[in-house]
């Protein structure tokens, strides 16, 4: 899935070169010797700071710079939907709904057997205005979003540069908003179309988003989740959950003691910053 879709972005075909000729000076050993050649015009180089248009490179690549690295889980979980609000079960109706919020969320509609796929990068909601058409649906564009993930893993963009893969054409100066899956960092190579870098050929480092639908989150969604852990799908989501610091048992510090005194010493925890509880990802796997 992954593969497809860095392909999807990063592979393209390269744009027609135009390479400029000056005129070509006839061969005089080969020229009637009562005719002389006359001397080639030297071409004019382009001005100070200004391009040619007969010069400008309109090829584009585009190319991985930093991929996506989303968080490895540091515990593992069954949810098994037979338990389903039993007594002294932890597996009840409101927490397979949050749990099924979360799948829904980190995964995408796509054409594969199964319908959906697991997102390989973080979905958040992207505002943009298209600045340059790169070709193939690729687009520059002026963009914003949230920040995602767990500890803003994905940082927030306010009014930067990104690149767009949209699922249909647009035009210069379209905005909107879109669902996005977070791709990595971008390294494109290309000519801007557009002020101030117009017809400068640079590479500009961007993240790049791939517009997406995730599934539906409703009752008819929750009860198609379902029934497909029945029939067998291997599905699981991932979440953060809050657990008693380990190190300090959920006090927030840990005791030393003093010789010659009947109190302990206080030492806060420095691995929840006493707050007595930590933050870990959990992959919770669903079985029926």
């Amino acid at each position: 899935m992954k593969f497809r879709l860095l392909l999807a972005l990063l592979v393209l075909p390269l744009g027609a070169q135009t390479t400029p000729f000056g005129t070509k000076v006839s061969d005089p050993a080969s020229a009637p010797a009562t005719t002389t050649a006359p001397a080639a015009a030297p071409v004019a180089a382009p001005a100070a700071g200004g391009v040619s248009d007969e010069f400008v490179d309109n090829s584009v690549q585009v190319s991985p710079f930093r991929p996506t690295l989303l968080p490895e889980a540091k515990s593992t979980r069954t949810f098994q939907l037979s338990k389903l609000n039993r007594l002294g079960s932890t597996e009840t109706t409101k927490e397979l709904q949050r749990l099924y919020s979360a799948f829904a969320t980190q995964s995408i509609i796509d054409g594969s057997p199964a319908g959906s796929s697991k997102a390989v990068g973080y979905v958040t909601t992207v505002t943009y205005a298209i600045l340059q058409d790169l070709g193939d649906n690729r687009y520059v564009a002026k963009a914003a979003w949230p920040a995602a993930g767990p500890n803003e893993a994905l940082a927030a963009g306010v009014d930067t540069m990104a690149l767009l893969l949209l699922e249909k054409p647009a035009k210069v100066g379209d905005s909107g908003k879109i669902t996005g899956m977070h791709v990595g960092t971008v390294a494109v190579l290309f000519t801007p179309d557009f002020a101030p870098l117009k017809g400068r050929r640079l590479t500009l480092r961007r993240e790049a988003f791939l517009e997406c639908v995730t599934l539906e989150e409703s009752p008819a969604g929750l009860q198609r989740f379902v029934e497909a852990i029945n029939a067998g799908a291997e599905l699981s989501a991932t979440t953060n959950e809050t657990i008693p610091c380990k190190k300090c048992g959920g006090l927030g510090f840990t005791r030393e003691a003093q010789k010659g005194q009947l109190v302990d010493k206080r030492i806060p925890c420095a691995d929840c910053a006493s707050t007595g509880k930590q933050i870990i990802s959990v992959e919770t796997k669903f079985v029926p």
